[in-house]
């Protein structure tokens, strides 16, 4: 420890000698410096902060970096046209669905039969005579009309004596024979009073005045002399 001579701090020596007092001080600074240089280093009482380092737990698994391979401009081309054609592919064991096709089937309409047409299809062979045929009945014997809207055969009445035969039929059901009569509704051979109902039906088929009828053949039906 240094000490300080006693003419330092003597005001009178100061007063009267001022080059000697700013010599003084500056050797007291200097003084001071040399003392001060010879303790040791006192840290610093700071608190210390966390940390903003991670911590990593030593059991942790280390990770291993992903390197992804340079691709140079023929690589990325090819990769870019793999992409865009792969989805047209057919990889091998599977098959390309077939889009479904609609059929739309149209109905054949067809339209209803005339009653000609419906007599045609319900003899097979019919021969017209030259001149009507004038036959009569040993006894009473059917009056028969096929109606054309069902093909139901419906009796009009029994003959009971002469009528007037058009033509030779046959049957296409049973292969009968019959003879064909034309019968003006409600005034020939005595039949003028029909069913009401069996009148309707023949209007309703589109015949007004006369209808086209038949008697079967037997031995109850002859030719008149």
């Amino acid at each position: 420890m240094y000490s300080f001579p006693p003419w330092i701090f003597s005001l009178k020596t100061v007063r009267h000698r001022p080059y000697i007092y700013s010599q003084a001080l500056l050797l007291g600074w200097c003084l001071l410096l040399l003392s001060n240089c010879g303790q040791p280093i006192q840290p610093l009482n700071r608190t210390p902060r966390a940390s903003g380092t991670r911590l990593v737990a030593t059991n942790s698994t280390p990770v291993t970096p992903v390197v992804t391979p340079s691709i140079d401009a023929g690589d990325s081309a090819t990769q870019v046209a793999t992409d865009v054609v792969s989805p047209t592919l057919n990889p091998a064991g599977t098959s390309i669905p077939t889009p479904a096709i609609s059929i739309v089937i149209t109905p054949q309409l067809r339209a209803t039969p005339t009653g000609d047409e419906r007599w045609a299809a319900f003899v097979s062979e019919r021969v017209a005579f030259d001149a009507p045929k004038r036959m009569k009945t040993l006894a009473p014997s059917q009056l028969l009309w096929l109606d054309p809207r069902n093909g139901q055969v419906l009796e009009i009445g029994l003959l009971n004596g002469g009528f007037v035969a058009t033509a030779g039929i046959v049957l296409t059901s049973d292969k009968r024979e019959a003879y064909e009569v034309d019968y003006t509704i409600n005034q020939d051979y005595g039949l003028t009073a029909i069913s009401d109902a069996l009148v309707l039906r023949m209007r309703d088929a589109g015949y007004t005045a006369s209808v086209r009828a038949f008697v079967m053949a037997s031995d109850n039906v002859i030719e008149a002399p």
